[in-house]
């Protein structure tokens, strides 16, 4: 017999490995609790922009997929989530070793869940945040009918 912690790991698990630009960051999950996920990867040029800070765009889908599988990790096995909308305000440049984008649920119902994101950058031996925001992810669950989903 499994554990509902073991189920919800595993479900966000299997899920995240199918996430082929999960694979091109060559990030990993790097915390996992129910509502809550970290999502970590290292620094390196091919992520930089123009001025040789860490791309918006590297920090915005770590942390919508944080996020994402923040919701995921409270849903039933089965379930699947999409984002429909992610904000980002940026608050300083984003330099350092490792990249870290974290996704926390703040609500979630039956069809929505709002989390909080957060990128942080690793510099030194400590993280600072260098971007904040917010995500709505659409929660599809087993139980739901495939005419719901078209709608």
């Amino acid at each position: 017999m499994t554990s509902a912690r073991s189920d919800f790991s595993r479900h966000v698990r299997v899920s995240f490995r199918k996430q082929k630009i999960m694979r091109l960051f060559q990030a990993r999950i790097s915390r996992l609790e129910r509502g809550l996920v970290e999502i970590s990867a290292i620094n390196r040029p091919d992520l930089e922009q123009q001025d040789g800070h860490v791309h918006a765009g590297a920090l915005v889908a770590l942390a919508d997929s944080a996020g994402g599988y923040a919701a995921l990790s409270l849903l039933p096995p089965g379930s699947r989530v999409v984002s429909v909308e992610v904000k980002l305000n940026f608050l300083r440049p984003s330099v350092g070793s490792m990249i870290r984008g974290r996704g926390t649920v703040r609500k979630i119902g039956r069809t929505i869940a709002v989390c909080e994101l957060e990128a942080m950058m690793k510099q030194e031996r400590k993280w600072v945040k260098c971007a904040w925001g917010s995500q709505t992810i659409y929660c599809i669950r087993p139980d739901m009918t495939s005419s719901r989903l078209q709608q």
